[in-house]
């Protein structure tokens, strides 16, 4: 089997970080990549769902903003201080 090589340019800490879980799942970070690689084949597609680090959008969020615009809209708000931390 002939080899290909891989090279991604990455910030320095996303990669300490991988590496350190990657040694802590008692994998190298090549073999966590050659199994990602192998699950997208498999699967034919990626094997995980991709997610935004987007908390207010998220859907349990706006829900709760949605109740309490209608709280505002039926007049039951509350007036609170501003308290800054």
């Amino acid at each position: 089997m002939s080899t290909a090589t891989l090279q991604v340019r990455l910030d320095h800490q996303l990669k300490k970080d991988a590496d350190r879980f990657f040694l802590a799942a008692g994998l190298d970070t090549t073999t966590a990549v050659r199994m990602f690689l192998r699950q997208v084949i498999i699967r034919k597609a990626i094997p995980f769902d991709i997610v935004a680090d987007d908390s207010f959008h998220a859907p349990a969020n706006q829900k709760v903003l949605k109740k309490s615009i209608r709280q505002l809209e039926a007049g039951n708000g509350k007036v609170h201080a501003l308290a800054e931390v």
